[in-house]
C-alpha cells in the first residue's frame, strides 16, 4: 500500500489562479461574440441617427431642468402661502396691564399741579409789581424840576427882581394903567419891607404889616 503524501498548498493556489483566469477569459470571449452579433444584426449607425440621438438627449435634459424649476417654484409658492396663513403670535399677545394709580398717587399729582399753578401766579404777581414799581419810578424821575424853572425869579433886592421881570411882546395894550398904579405901589412896598425884614428881623418887632396898605 503506497504511503499517503501531504497536499502542496502553493501548487493548489497556483492551479486555482490559472483556473480563474481561464474562466474570465472564456466569459469575455462570449460577451465579445454576443456584442459583435448584435452589432452585425443592427448594422452601422449613420451620422444623422447619432445626431438625432444627441438632440433627443438634449431635449430630455432641458425638459428635466424645466420640470425641476417648476417643482422648485411650486414649493416656494407653498412656503409663501404657509407663511401668509400662519397666525401672528405677537398680534395675539395680550398687552401688559396698565398699572393702577393709587389714591395717594392721585393726591400727590394734584398737589404738584396746585403748586405749579401757585408758583405761576406768584411769578405773575411779582412781574406785575415790578412793572408798577418801574412805572412809579419813571413818574418820579419824570417830574419837572421846579428849581430850574425859568419862570421863577430869584433876586436879593427889588431892583434885581424888576430887572429879571420880562413882559411878553404879544400882550394887549393896557388902556387904563392908572387903575393898576395903586396895586403896583402896594406890591413894591411889600417887596421892600420883605427884604428889609430879611436883613434885620428885630427892626420890625411890633411893626404892623398892614401899615403899607
Amino acid at each position: 500500500m503506497p504511503k499517503k503524501m501531504g497536499v502542496n498548498s502553493k501548487a493548489e493556489e497556483a492551479r486555482a489562479r490559472r483556473s480563474a483566469v481561464e474562466s474570465e477569459r472564456k466569459e469575455r470571449e462570449v460577451r465579445e461574440r454576443e456584442e459583435q452579433y448584435w452589432q452585425e444584426a443592427e448594422g452601422p449607425k449613420s451620422r444623422a441617427a447619432k445626431k438625432r440621438e444627441e438632440e433627443s438627449e438634449k431635449r430630455a435634459e432641458a425638459a428635466a431642468r424645466r420640470a425641476e424649476a417648476r417643482r422648485l417654484a411650486e414649493l416656494e409658492e407653498k412656503e409663501i402661502d404657509k407663511s401668509i396663513k400662519k397666525p401672528d403670535k405677537k398680534a395675539n399677545r395680550v398687552s401688559p396691564p396698565v398699572p393702577k394709580v393709587t389714591e395717594a398717587e392721585l393726591r400727590r399729582r394734584r398737589e404738584e399741579e396746585q403748586a405749579q399753578l401757585a408758583k405761576k401766579a406768584e411769578d405773575a404777581k411779582k412781574k406785575q409789581s415790578r412793572t408798577a414799581a418801574e412805572e412809579e419810578y419813571e413818574r418820579m424821575v419824570s417830574v419837572t424840576n421846579t428849581n430850574r424853572d425859568d419862570s421863577i425869579i430869584e433876586a436879593r433886592s427889588v431892583e434885581e427882581a424888576i430887572a429879571q421881570m420880562t413882559v411878553a411882546d404879544n400882550l394887549p395894550v393896557d388902556r387904563h394903567p392908572e387903575r393898576r398904579l395903586k396895586a403896583s405901589f402896594k406890591v413894591g412896598n411889600w417887596l421892600h419891607l420883605f427884604f428889609l425884614f430879611c436883613d434885620d428881623p428885630m427892626h420890625f418887632y411890633g411893626f404892623p404889616l398892614n401899615s403899607c396898605s
